[in-house]
């Protein structure tokens, strides 16, 4: 069975924590909802667990709910953190909002609003289609990984090297246009490493983590070396010998908040 998606609900006030949960389940009925009403009590949870989606209010009775944005970047995998305020935007017009923040709900849009923002997020995974560029120089490991994917309805374009694929992906618009999500091994060919397409996409082409989404797989199981990674620009990464179903989760989530966001800022 696929593990549950884990959804953090930060909040000081009981019953919005409880209504946030309740709308939380009624789009998505298995999801593992943690609430917590402070930032201290959200980064113990978030220590403890793996979490796909962070909702936290502006501010908790400890402390900044900006604070728990900082945390996660520092510290772990890239996933959403959507802010729920009344004063969102004023802080936004202000440029006090921390860039930490993916995204933001105002209170005034209600439950209402707060469900039609949280529906196109989170949809079923068996929703989910995307385009990858995907970067592996063993023909086995290529062969066997697209097989998997294309299975769950992604549209995989395979290239062997760093070189082959930034061939493909010249322009911003062109990498943009044509994919979703980059999914790469680490290690590749000729002295070529994963790190070479992660900087040509975020900083010769200016796409960001969740312009571009990144999952790299690596065999290095070093905490400090994966941290690195993921501060030079990867969303995730995923230990080899790669488990299928993780993939596929890690994947699907990455290209659910892509697609979210495009769709997003095409409507403003």
């Amino acid at each position: 069975m696929s593990e549950s998606q884990k959804v953090l609900i930060a909040d000081s006030s009981k019953l919005a924590r409880r209504l946030t949960e309740k709308l939380v389940k009624k789009i998505r009925p298995y999801t593992d909802v943690i609430t917590v009403e402070t930032v201290e009590q959200a980064i113990t949870k978030l220590q403890d667990n793996r979490v796909d989606l962070i909702i936290s209010a502006l501010r908790l009775s400890d402390d900044d709910g900006t604070k728990i944005c900082q945390y996660v970047r520092e510290n772990l995998h890239y996933l959403p953190v959507i802010i729920v305020s009344g004063d969102v935007d004023s802080r936004v017009q202000e440029r006090i909002m921390s860039s930490d923040v993916t995204d933001y709900i105002d209170k005034a849009a209600g439950q209402k609003g707060l469900e039609i923002f949280l529906r196109g997020l989170l949809r079923p995974d068996d929703q989910i289609n995307g385009k990858i560029l995907y970067i592996e120089d063993s023909a086995v490991v290529a062969h066997a990984t697209k097989k998997l994917l294309q299975n769950h309805n992604l549209d995989i374009t395979h290239t062997l090297s760093v070189t082959d694929a930034k061939a493909i992906i010249p322009t911003k618009d062109s990498a943009y246009d044509g994919f979703e999500l980059v999914l790469t091994d680490y290690y590749l060919k000729n002295n070529e490493t994963a790190l070479e397409i992660l900087d040509f996409v975020r900083n010769d082409l200016g796409l960001d983590k969740i312009e571009m989404p990144f999952v790299i797989m690596t065999g290095d199981e070093n905490t400090e070396n994966q941290k690195q990674i993921l501060n030079l620009g990867a969303n995730d990464l995923i230990g080899k010998p790669v488990n299928q179903e993780a993939l596929v989760k890690k994947i699907k989530f990455q290209i659910r908040f892509t697609q979210f966001h495009r769709e997003k800022s095409k409507n403003k």
